[in-house]
C-alpha cells in the first residue's frame, strides 16, 4: 500500500467516533488546503450552475453538504439530515474517495451500485467531469495539514490500515467457519454407513438369541 492510498477502514472507524462540529471544520480546513494546490480545479468549479450535492457515506452516521458553482466550493456537515440538496450521492467512504480520486470509473461506480444517484444527475456528471481533469489524493492532502508530521502520519496510518484489514479478514474468517454447514456424506458414504448399521443390528439381535438360549439351557433341570 501506497504512503498516499486512502486508509478507508482506518478513516470510516475514526470519522464514525468524532463529533459532528469538529469533523465539520476538519472537512472545511482540507476544502480550503486543496483550494490553495488545485487553484484551477477550484475556478472550473466555481464555473459550474450553482447546485447542492448531499454526499451520504452509507457506513458513515454523517451527512454532508457541499455546494458547488457561483463561487468556491463550500463543504459542511448535515446535522438535520433534511436540508434541501439539488442532488444526493450515496455510497461506502471507500467507494466516494475512490470515485473523487479517479480510481473508481464512474459508470462502473453507476451501474454496480456501488454509488448511487438521486436527483439532478446532470449536475454530478459535471461535477464528476471536472474533478477527471486534475487528480486529487485526499490522504495526501489531508495529512499535508500536518506539516513536517505528514510523512510519519501517512506511514503510520498504512500500518494501522494493513493491521485492521488482517484482524476483520481473521473475524471475518472466524465468523463462517462457526456457522459454516458441514459437507454432506457422498452417496457411497451414506449407503456404507447405513449397510454397516444394519449389520451391527443384525449382530445384537443375533447375540441376544444366543445369550437368550444359553441362558434357557443353564435353567432347564437335568434329566
Amino acid at each position: 500500500m501506497a504512503d498516499t492510498a486512502f486508509p478507508a477502514t482506518l478513516a470510516t472507524g475514526a470519522m464514525r467516533l468524532l463529533p459532528s462540529p469538529l469533523l465539520g471544520a476538519g472537512a472545511a480546513l482540507l476544502l480550503r488546503r486543496m483550494g490553495r494546490v488545485h487553484p484551477a480545479l477550484f475556478r472550473d468549479l466555481a464555473a459550474l450552475p450553482p447546485t447542492t450535492l448531499r454526499i451520504a457515506p452509507t457506513d458513515l452516521p454523517h451527512r454532508f453538504l457541499l455546494h458547488i458553482g457561483g463561487g468556491p466550493p463550500r463543504l459542511r456537515i448535515d446535522r438535520d439530515g433534511d436540508t434541501p440538496a439539488d442532488s444526493c450521492v450515496k455510497g461506502r467512504l471507500e467507494s466516494l474517495v475512490a470515485l473523487l480520486e479517479g480510481r473508481l470509473d464512474s459508470d462502473t461506480a453507476f451501474f454496480s451500485r456501488a454509488i448511487t444517484v438521486t436527483g439532478d444527475t446532470a449536475a454530478v456528471v459535471g461535477l464528476r467531469n471536472t474533478l477527471e481533469r486534475d487528480g486529487l489524493e485526499v490522504m495526501a492532502e489531508a495529512t499535508a495539514l500536518l506539516g513536517p508530521l505528514a510523512g510519519p502520519a501517512r506511514r503510520t496510518a498504512r500500518r494501522l490500515e494493513t493491521v485492521s484489514l488482517r484482524i476483520r479478514a481473521a473475524l471475518a474468517e472466524a465468523h463462517a467457519a462457526l456457522h459454516r454447514t458441514p459437507p454432506a456424506a457422498p452417496a457411497a458414504e451414506a449407503a456404507e454407513l447405513t449397510g454397516l448399521r444394519n449389520e451391527v443390528r443384525r449382530l445384537a439381535s443375533r447375540l441376544a438369541r444366543l445369550e437368550g438360549k444359553r441362558r434357557h439351557e443353564r435353567e432347564e433341570p437335568a434329566a
